[in-house]
């Protein structure tokens, strides 16, 4: 750069006598120094060997030689003044136009910028050549991204560019505060799959610093009431629904810890399933009579006219309330739950003498493993970690997935008890271990249990259809249970002596529960939908 105050020596070719900056435009910038008032307060720079290119000038930096220029000129001066002016002129008339080969990079964050700030950009060209580097930062700091980031109001939003700024410091201090909360008030922490879960943030985030949670007694009280209205209003936003479509009526009934018997109901459509309440019906639960009335009292609150379906368990006295029911709104079509059906059929199966025995057996192998630790330790070390299920008292089907489990895993209990480990243990010399060795290496209880497995399988497996919330099952019942007895047949082809108790349970209880032409035409409707 020239002097501010000394004129240049007569000796420079590249610049003109004056007791100003020389402005004048060397003769070896060829057409570049003719167009551009800023080349002549620049040296050019030798050439390189290595081949390298002249590169080409941009708007950004040109803003840039005129900043650190500013320091060159002379305030004073008018001649300096006026060719200031014709500078700032030039890069205005610059910015007008298109030239897009200048600068890529600058074209791509005009396109970035919200409207509003591209086209302040303009006239904010003067003061970006008049501010200091200072208070180029604020105009930085003001000019905002932010019509380009939807705000973060659901869980997969994107961030805001202020979170995305915040370090990570700040974030894990927040995310440690709700840790902490989370365990010392014993929230599982599934919890934060619910959700409202970063719902409850965003109101939280939204209401800024300093913002106090509601205490005990107002959660109790008033938002507890206020929340149960909200669902109120949107359990009945669901009638339209049920007037347009009709609706099935759910009752089931349960068996708490405390030995009280409850009652659930719901209603299905198909937008959905809704709970509507639970009775406590452990007075109402042993007489026709009262069951009767605390059905009726639901069936008033949907609506007669709305349902078409009900289904209960199949007690003696639920199916006679059912029918004092029908006889009541001969509109509803009752029907018994089949999945307690399929778990019925499975208990009956269970009484037999042959399948009795050896769901004793596989039940004292898992008491036996789960009520000592060392035998414990070692089946999780010889299965790898898993678990074998265990024989529940209230569903008779988990009996038989309990064979299902322990036949799995029957290489792995016979290398445990014939391990080094075992056999070196304070229980193999045991008398309760002895037995359980025997049990393990007993080859009958094997093959009899593979039987029982491949006996009861196809009607596990109907079990799972009608008990699952992926879709409703009447249309596929009657067509599975024919299934599962064709499959049955096919497997012991030649045994059909030994399959004939079970066909004959399971035909038992098909034609005196679940045998319903409801399900026959279920079973038409989805054939045709499927040819």
């Amino acid at each position: 750069m020239s002097s501010q105050h000394g004129s240049t020596p007569s000796s420079d070719p590249s610049t003109a006598h004056s007791s100003e900056p020389s402005i004048s435009i060397s003769t070896s910038s060829g057409i570049r120094g003719k167009t551009d008032l800023a080349w002549g307060h620049c040296r050019e720079a030798p050439e390189l060997s290595v081949g390298c290119k002249k590169t080409k000038l941009g708007n950004i930096e040109k803003k840039k030689r005129a900043r650190e220029m500013k320091a060159d000129f002379n305030p004073y001066s008018v001649e300096q003044r006026e060719h200031e002016e014709r500078m700032i002129k030039q890069l205005e008339d610059d910015d007008k136009g298109e030239d897009d080969d200048d600068d890529d990079e600058a074209d791509g964050k005009k396109q970035m910028l919200p409207p509003k700030v591209a086209n302040k950009g303009k006239s904010k060209i003067t003061n970006v050549v008049k501010q200091s580097t200072a208070s180029c930062g604020k105009q930085k700091e003001n000019a905002t991204l932010g019509a380009y980031f939807i705000p973060r109001t659901t869980h997969a939003a994107q961030k805001s560019l202020q979170s995305c700024w915040k370090n990570k410091e700040v974030i894990e201090r927040c995310d440690l505060a709700i840790a902490k909360w989370m365990i010392d008030a014993c929230v599982p922490f599934n919890a934060a799959n619910s959700v409202y879960y970063q719902h409850a943030i965003d109101g939280i985030t939204a209401m800024g610093p300093g913002y106090k949670g509601p205490n005990f007694h107002a959660l109790r009280g008033y938002y507890l009431a206020k929340a149960v209205d909200e669902v109120k209003i949107f359990v009945e936003s669901y009638r339209e629904i049920w007037k347009k479509t009709g609706c099935t009526l759910m009752a089931d009934g349960w068996t708490e810890q405390k030995r009280r018997t409850l009652i659930n109901f719901l209603v299905y459509c198909p937008k959905g399933t809704v709970f509507l309440k639970t009775v406590d019906a452990s007075e109402a639960s042993k007489t026709a009579m009262l069951l009767y009335k605390l059905f009726r009292e639901v069936v008033l609150f949907v609506g007669p006219e709305n349902i078409v379906h009900m289904v209960t368990d199949n007690a003696a006295n639920y199916v006679a309330a059912s029918k004092l029911l029908v006889e009541e709104f001969p509109s509803i079509f009752w029907s018994p739950c089949a999945a307690h059906c399929i778990n019925l059929i499975l208990q009956d199966v269970g009484k037999l003498q042959s399948v009795c025995s050896v769901v004793d057996h596989a039940s004292s192998i898992t008491k036996y493993i789960y009520n000592h630790c060392y035998p414990l330790h070692l089946m999780r070390k010889f299965t790898g970690g898993k678990e074998i299920l265990r024989p529940a008292p209230t569903r008779f089907a988990t009996n038989f997935i309990t064979l299902q489990s322990i036949l799995v895993h029957k290489d792995n209990l016979r290398a445990m008890v014939t391990s080094r480990e075992w056999v070196s243990s304070a229980y193999a010399k045991d008398n309760k271990g002895k037995k359980f060795v025997d049990n393990v290496l007993n080859s009958t209880f094997w093959e009899e249990c593979a039987s029982i497995v491949r006996m009861t399988e196809p009607l596990v497996r109907v079990l799972r259809i009608v008990d699952s919330d992926d879709r409703p099952a009447m249309g596929y019942l009657y067509e599975a249970i024919h299934s599962a007895k064709e499959e049955m047949l096919r497997r012991f082809q030649r045994k059909r002596a030994k399959v004939q108790p079970f066909l004959d349970i399971i035909n038992t209880r098909w034609d005196g529960q679940l045998y319903r032409k409801l399900y026959a035409a279920g079973f038409l409707v989805e054939s045709s939908i499927s040819i």
